[in-house]
């Protein structure tokens, strides 16, 4: 006698697995919100409350000039650096490239002239309260808000002489005129070189002499120009506007000369034509 095969489960058993799905729903979630817990309290154990010499969030300023007493290091905005043996940075830098951030930490300088690839590895640190930055085989730079004044920083701007007028820019380049009555040729530019106290001027044209003038601090505090033509000095300030008659200014008459206004900016020689000789 053939009999129908029988389920393998009936409606009873259903009935009894779905009364227990809840109950089985409740322990799974259990089980993956305990799991985690757990891991995140082994974790706990390891965390320090030591804060982070720098916010990831907020970058520190790396842009600008770098200095260990030794070496000098500026990195432009754009992506530019370069690096001087020394604090003047009127010198000819030793390494020119570009330089990247990788991190809040660490950067990497690439110099132009070696082969592709090399790349220096620099990082930030703290000492202290002062940010400083590393570089094998170097002591620590720090930033600084302006360039370390060297002695060439006193030889810029305009000079004058009963009979010249000399303007040294600090992109190197200079303007000299001649203003007196003489012979030869009247005005040149050029470029110009600083060694310790010597200024040298190094005309574009070959018809004009290299010129050699020491700059000398005087007992006043003064710094002069001196060459062969003579002394130059700082041009006098602009003297200050006299003040219109009723006005709540004016004061009573005076035959004394006008006093210099200390704010007033250095008048400038005028703008050289074509380049010639000092004579």
């Amino acid at each position: 006698m053939q009999t129908k095969p029988r389920l393998a489960f009936s409606f009873r058993n259903l009935s009894m697995h779905a009364a227990l799905l809840p109950s089985m729903a409740t322990a799974m979630l259990a089980l993956a919100v305990c799991a985690p817990s757990a891991a995140l309290a082994q974790n706990a154990k390891h965390v320090s409350d030591t804060p982070l010499d720098f916010d990831p969030a907020k970058p520190e300023r790396v842009d600008g000039w770098w200095s260990n007493g030794v070496e000098l290091m500026r990195l432009d905005a754009n992506g530019a650096y370069r690096v001087w043996v020394s604090q003047d940075r009127f010198k000819r830098p030793v390494e020119v490239g570009a330089w990247r951030r990788t991190n809040y930490v660490f950067f990497d300088l690439e110099p132009y002239r070696v082969k592709t690839g090399t790349r220096h590895r620099v990082n930030l640190e703290k000492s202290g309260t002062v940010t400083e930055l590393n570089r094998d085989g170097m002591k620590p730079f720090r930033w600084l808000p302006t360039p370390p004044r060297v002695m060439a920083d006193e030889m810029l701007g305009a000079w004058v002489s009963p009979t010249e007028q000399l303007l040294v820019l600090e992109n190197g380049r200079y303007e000299w005129r001649r203003t007196g009555p003489a012979q030869g040729i009247s005005e040149h530019s050029g470029s110009w070189n600083g060694d310790g106290d010597v200024l040298t001027l190094g005309p574009d044209t070959t018809a004009v002499d290299q010129v050699s003038l020491r700059c000398v601090k005087g007992a006043d505090g003064q710094w002069t120009l001196e060459g062969r033509n003579g002394r130059m000095t700082r041009p006098p300030l602009d003297p200050a506007p006299p003040a219109a008659p009723g006005s709540p200014v004016a004061g009573p008459a005076s035959s004394a000369p006008p006093t210099a206004r200390p704010d007033a900016p250095a008048s400038a020689p005028p703008p050289p034509a074509k380049p010639s000789a000092n004579g």
